[in-house]
């Protein structure tokens, strides 16, 4: 079982990447931020997100996600700004923390559409620890998939978005260029990601006066990789209730459900169903988001953000 624990980690890790260069969340259209530093510029209020992913419950080493995201516009001014908390681990081998800052500028285009250009920084600690947790042969002592690791790297993204109270369009590279800071022994490969872009877009549909359905779709691509898309729908009920369904290529078909608390206080849950080989291995991955949204001052507070 060790080896099959050790085998799937590796295969995980090599070939999806690892930290926020796999990391994907079936919530994205509730967590924007994490994917897009221009995806600030649509919201009126300031906005703090926290989200928790289990994936693959009941498979040992299976890989964990939490973040923390935060954004708010300065005063009336159509300048955002935006902090994102990292934290992924795979098992007790792989382990990625990570806080990263962002900014983003809209312009008005047209009467009712936005224009807005984001970008990102911040540093990352990452390290790998496969000789304390999986002892292997001699033989691969030297294969650089197992090399242990422990480093500080920086970060640099950047994104744009198009926009309107019914629709969007965005493209971004959260993750574009990263820098190795300081190295204390040699680097795992797995240390060292490769940029991703994504296409995303969406619109709303009014349904009556007591429905709205939204449907949306995700695009990512790195270079050498598959690429990997996630088509989505949900539906409003009443501005309470959004219930809705995503499939992820080759990976998982999903569902998603969420509600209001209060006007402010927003909780939402997914479950993955898998449809991979893993699937016989694990029940499937949990996910809970919880969003809290505070007017601003100047701001109309009725201006709801439905992306």
């Amino acid at each position: 079982m060790r080896k099959v624990v050790l085998f799937f980690i590796c295969l995980y890790s090599s070939f999806f990447g690892y930290s926020q260069q796999q990391a994907m969340y079936t919530q994205y259209m509730f967590n924007g931020l994490a994917i897009n530093p221009a995806y600030s510029s649509m919201d009126e209020q300031l906005s703090i997100t926290a989200l928790s992913r289990l994936q693959w419950v009941g498979f040992k080493g299976a890989p964990r996600t939490q973040t923390l995201s935060v954004h708010t516009p300065i005063k009336t001014s159509n300048t955002f700004v935006g902090a994102l908390l990292i934290n992924d681990q795979i098992g007790e081998v792989l382990k990625e923390t990570g806080g990263y800052l962002s900014v983003s500028q809209r312009v008005a285009v047209g009467q009712e559409s936005f224009l807005s250009v984001g970008i990102t920084g911040g540093a990352s600690s990452f390290r790998s620890t496969y000789s304390e947790n999986y002892p292997y042969s001699p033989e691969s002592v030297n294969d650089p998939v197992f090399v242990d690791a422990n480093s500080i790297r920086g970060n640099f993204g950047f994104g744009v978005m198009l926009f309107s109270k019914n629709y969007y369009l965005g493209f971004s590279s959260p993750y574009f260029y990263q820098r190795d800071f300081s190295s204390y022994n040699k680097e795992s490969p797995h240390a060292k990601n490769k940029p991703y872009y994504l296409f995303q877009a969406g619109v709303l549909l009014p349904l009556g006066d007591d429905f709205k359905v939204k449907p949306n779709f995700l695009i990512k691509y790195v270079n050498g990789s598959p690429i990997q898309f996630d088509l989505n729908a949900n539906l409003l009920i009443k501005e309470t209730i959004w219930v809705g369904a995503s499939y992820r290529s080759a990976d998982s078909f999903d569902a998603i459900a969420s509600v209001y608390i209060t006007p402010q206080i927003q909780l939402g849950y997914s479950y993955d169903f898998s449809n991979t080989e893993l699937a016989k291995r694990q029940s499937g991955s949990h996910e809970i988001m919880l969003k809290f949204s505070f007017s601003i001052k100047g701001r109309d507070p009725n201006d709801t953000c439905y992306f």
